[in-house]
C-alpha cells in the first residue's frame, strides 16, 4: 500500500473542492508499468494536495525547414496523386530548372513558386508543470505532515543506487499527476479528472523541487513550538517522461509506452 500523505487537513480538507493527486512509483523498463495506470497501480507514494491557484502547462513543439514536401513536385505516390498524373508531375519537377527561361515569359498573372519547402516535426514537445504551495501548519501534526511531503518530494527526486550498474541515469521514480472532487477515494478512474485542468499529462519526471522557509514579506523568523517552520514555499516542476502522440481511436494522447503496451500487450 502507498504511503499516504495530505494538506491541509480537519476541517480545512472538507473545504477543498478540488484536489491535485501524486502518485509515485518506481522507474521501470516494462511498457505497461510506464502507464499511467500501470504507475497508479504501483505507486509507493501518492501525495494530496490542494489545487494550486494557477494550474495550467506549457508544450512546445519543435519544427524544422524540410524540402520533402509531399503537395510539391516530389517523386512519392502523394506527389503524383497532388500533381494529377506522372505527366503533370515530370513538369512540375523541371519547372525549377527552366526557372532562368520562364523570367523571359512570366507575366504579372502567371508566376511559378520556386520554394516547395515546408515546415516538418522534429520532435514532439514534453509538457511542462510547475506548482507552488504554502504551508502553514497549525500545530505539530500538521507540521510533521508538512515535513514528509517535502521531504519526500525531495527525495524522490533524486536517482536510486542500483547495485551491478556504473550509472545511475535513470530517474527514480515515475510520476502521475491527475485531479479528484472532494474528499472521493482516489484511483486511476477518479483521478483522471484532469483533460480541462491539466491537458492529460503523460507520465512525467520531477526535475525540480524548492523549499523555502518562513515568509519573504517577514523579517522575523517564526517557528512552532517543536522548532518547524511556522511557514513553508513548496515548488514542484514536473516534466513529462515520454513524449505524446495523438491516437484518434481513443481520442487522446498517449505516450510510446502506452502505444507499445495497449498495441502488442506487455512485451517488456
Amino acid at each position: 500500500m502507498a504511503s499516504f500523505y495530505q494538506y491541509p487537513q480537519g476541517v480545512y480538507a472538507a473545504e477543498q473542492p478540488l484536489w491535485m493527486n501524486f502518485f509515485a512509483a518506481p522507474y521501470s523498463l516494462i511498457n505497461r508499468e510506464r502507464t499511467r495506470p500501470g504507475v497508479v497501480s504501483r505507486a509507493e507514494f501518492h501525495i494530496k494536495l490542494q489545487m494550486p491557484k494557477e494550474p495550467g502547462y506549457n508544450v512546445q513543439h519543435e519544427f524544422g525547414e524540410s524540402n520533402s514536401n509531399p503537395v510539391g513536385p516530389i517523386l512519392t505516390k502523394a506527389g503524383l496523386a497532388n500533381s494529377g498524373g506522372l505527366s503533370n508531375m515530370l513538369e512540375r519537377m523541371a519547372a525549377p530548372a527552366m526557372a532562368y527561361y520562364e523570367r523571359v515569359f512570366a507575366t504579372s498573372t502567371f508566376r511559378r513558386f520556386s520554394n516547395i519547402a515546408e515546415m516538418s516535426m522534429i520532435s514532439e514537445g514534453r509538457k511542462q508543470y510547475f506548482f507552488q504551495y504554502i504551508f502553514v501548519p497549525k500545530n505539530e501534526y500538521e507540521s510533521t505532515v508538512v515535513e514528509e511531503i517535502c521531504g519526500t518530494f525531495r527525495k524522490c527526486s533524486y536517482p536510486a543506487v542500483a547495485s551491478g550498474l556504473p550509472e545511475r541515469s535513470y530517474p527514480q521514480k515515475l510520476w502521475v499527476l491527475g485531479v479528484s472532487r472532494g474528499n472521493a477515494t482516489t484511483n486511476w478512474s477518479n483521478a483522471n479528472l484532469t483533460a480541462n485542468w491539466l491537458g492529460e499529462p503523460l507520465v512525467c519526471v520531477l526535475n525540480t523541487v524548492m523549499v523555502k522557509r518562513n515568509d519573504d514579506a517577514d523579517s522575523i523568523i517564526r517557528y512552532l513550538p517543536n522548532g518547524a517552520s511556522s511557514v513553508t514555499l513548496l515548488g514542484l516542476q514536473f516534466t513529462e517522461f515520454e513524449t505524446g502522440t495523438y491516437v484518434p481511436s481513443a481520442n487522446a494522447i498517449w505516450s510510446k509506452s502506452e502505444i507499445s503496451y495497449n498495441s502488442f500487450g506487455s512485451s517488456g
